[in-house]
């Protein structure tokens, strides 16, 4: 009778991890055998709520920010979940939060917590991103969705630096100069394979070699040529436009380049066509000075600063908030040329 005993003995200790374990996740909806460290935790915080810096998200607001402030960029994401758990069809997948004890910009406290709503987190749409954005943002992504919005950051980094790079495309500048004032020199590249009319205009507005502009058009009798021209449109933290005063040297109105529109609006520095409507291209032209997601799909992207942003900058700070085609000052493209 001793076997059987001593038996079950040994057969209740082989067991007893199994019934442990069968024991803990009946008690632990969701355990899966072990404890997660206090950084892979966190790390799995910071994926499911994807905070960037120096980033402000688009969206649709769902609770207002000055009424509700966080001490961390964690405490905003956790009360975009409370929001989003109690607002099944229009809650909160976005938040944007001010973690600068100076503020965040136009009376913007810290620690407002601006809760969101987009229809695709993992492609959310950006208000402005860079070092002069003080606000840290952040979407609630599952671990797919993560997942993708990581694989598409990437496929687009590559593509903005393949741009940028390219040899076949062209280098072009601006030498600035403010109130009689030289500022400096702005250095753009141009897309020809997104944008190649927007692109191709650009750039040999930018040289003066297609001649004299013929009667009929703007700018007849002068050159194909922005020397001389200056920023006639400024609005603050927006747009610095120029090219009145000449024509496309397509001879008036060209059309979008498809791939231009595709491209968004999403940054600082860009070279956007100024239009008004479909296909009604010139010769003007907007320098962003933050990003303007409200211009994706109608405007024509085809080219970027790669150097002289702080001459953009002091364009942008002669912007008159009352009337924004009288600037407070007067900027003018004493010269422009190619590079390469």
């Amino acid at each position: 009778m001793g076997l059987p005993v001593r038996a079950s003995w040994f057969t209740l200790i082989a067991l007893l991890p199994v019934l442990v374990q069968g024991y803990r996740e009946d008690a632990l909806p969701g355990w899966k055998g072990e404890v997660p460290s206090a950084s892979s935790a966190q790390d799995e915080r910071t994926k499911t709520c994807a905070p960037e810096k120096h980033t402000e998200y688009w969206g649709d607001l769902v609770k207002w920010g000055a009424e509700h402030k966080q001490m961390t960029w964690d405490n905003c994401c956790e009360a975009c979940e409370l929001h989003a758990a109690s607002n099944l069809e229009r809650g909160c997948n976005t938040w944007v939060w001010c973690g600068e004890e100076g503020g965040c910009g136009d009376q913007r406290l810290f620690g407002e917590c601006w809760l969101k709503h987009q229809n695709d987190p993992s492609n959310p749409t950006v208000q402005s991103r860079g070092e002069n954005t003080k606000w840290t943002s952040g979407v609630m992504l599952t671990a797919s969705q993560a997942k993708q919005k990581s694989l598409r950051t990437m496929q687009e980094e590559e593509a903005s630096l393949r741009r940028r790079t390219s040899k076949f495309n062209p280098r072009v500048f601006f030498d600035i100069e403010i109130n009689g004032k030289a500022m400096g020199r702005i250095e753009f590249v141009l897309y020809m394979d997104e944008a190649p009319r927007a692109a191709e205009n650009f750039r040999a507005l930018c040289t003066g070699e297609k001649g004299t502009v013929p009667p009929g058009h703007e700018g007849a009798g002068g050159l194909y040529h922005f020397k001389g021209k200056h920023f006639y449109r400024i609005i603050d933290q927006f747009i610095d436009q120029a090219g009145a005063g000449t024509d496309s040297v397509f001879g008036g109105r060209f059309k979008d380049d498809p791939g231009g529109l595709k491209l968004k609006h999403d940054r600082k520095g860009l070279l956007s066509m100024a239009n008004s409507g479909p296909d009604t291209n010139t010769s003007h032209f907007s320098i962003l000075c933050s990003a303007a997601p409200h211009l994706n799909g109608h405007y024509t992207v085809f080219g970027e600063v790669v150097s002289g942003m702080e001459v953009v900058d002091a364009i942008n700070k002669l912007a008159n908030k009352e009337r924004d085609t009288f600037p407070l000052g007067r900027a003018i493209i004493v010269n422009s040329g190619q590079l390469s």
